[in-house]
């Protein structure tokens, strides 16, 4: 049985403590996913955004990111954020969920869930 690519990042970052462990993870997914982004100038960034993966087109007029936001230690947060590039350049929270787990590979099941989810394949 092959293993996924999350279970091979859990695995070299088990002995890490969870935001440690997270942080890892989403870096390395970050790499991978940021030369997709069709506009990156409207990326999130800051110290507690651990995970942003923009889930427009690059036709739409409404840019919009999905990001796994640290909100406390271990405790996280799945945000919606979008703007009209039309009218501002001000990201805005448009949709917030809880994250309830505890675990590394819960919480990217659950923020990956939700990318589905705003991408319409879900």
């Amino acid at each position: 049985m092959t293993k996924t690519i999350l279970e091979e990042l859990l695995e070299k970052t088990v002995k890490s403590m969870l935001d440690e462990q997270m942080k890892q993870i989403c870096d390395q997914i970050m790499a991978e996913e940021k030369p997709k982004f069709t506009k990156p100038t409207f990326e999130p960034i800051g110290p507690n955004i651990f995970l942003a993966i923009q889930c427009s087109k690059e036709t739409d007029i409404l840019v919009s990111y999905l990001v796994l936001e640290r909100e406390m230690k271990e405790k996280y947060i799945v945000v919606l954020m979008g703007q009209n590039t039309k009218k501002d350049n001000i990201l805005r929270r448009q949709k917030v969920w809880e994250v309830k787990e505890d675990k590394a590979e819960k919480i990217l099941k659950f923020y990956a869930e939700k990318l589905k989810f705003v991408k319409g394949e879900a």
